[in-house]
């Protein structure tokens, strides 16, 4: 029994361990975001985010990594943030990521929605509270 239960244990724990070393994030589907589905979004960005304390300027870089997006988005407490949880949800692209906030680390959701003239339209949740702010791509 005692053996049995060890095996259990031993196999949860490598499952775990293993989902949590992964550099690409799962999305519905079980697979990673393809950069070929989000090239309008790849480069270098200027964020304008309104805070609590005004208007935050913040940069974001889109890229590639061995065939997947990820980012990083720069400015903030505690400097840059290196994010691998990417997905889209219709025509948003969708960063996950966590941020050093006043009370401690906070989760985040940043929404990019591309607009016709192709600046960004930017939506962030971190603790309860929603900022919104626009995008546009530096040159």
């Amino acid at each position: 029994m005692y053996r049995t239960l060890s095996r259990t244990v031993l196999l949860v724990l490598g499952l775990f361990l293993a989902a949590r070393s992964g550099s690409t994030p799962l999305i519905a589907g079980g697979q990673a975001l393809a950069s070929a589905d989000a090239k309008a979004w790849m480069g270098e960005w200027a964020l304008t985010i309104e805070g609590g304390r005004g208007p935050q300027e913040r940069s974001l870089t889109i890229k590639d990594v061995s065939g997947k997006v990820a980012a990083t988005l720069g400015g903030g407490r505690g400097g840059a943030i290196e994010i691998t949880d990417v997905s889209k949800k219709g025509n948003d692209l969708v960063l996950k990521f966590k941020q050093q906030g006043r009370g401690g680390e906070v989760d985040v959701v940043m929404t990019l929605a591309m607009q016709a003239d192709g600046t960004l339209k930017v939506s962030q949740e971190l603790g309860g509270n929603t900022q919104s702010g626009t995008g546009k791509k530096k040159t």
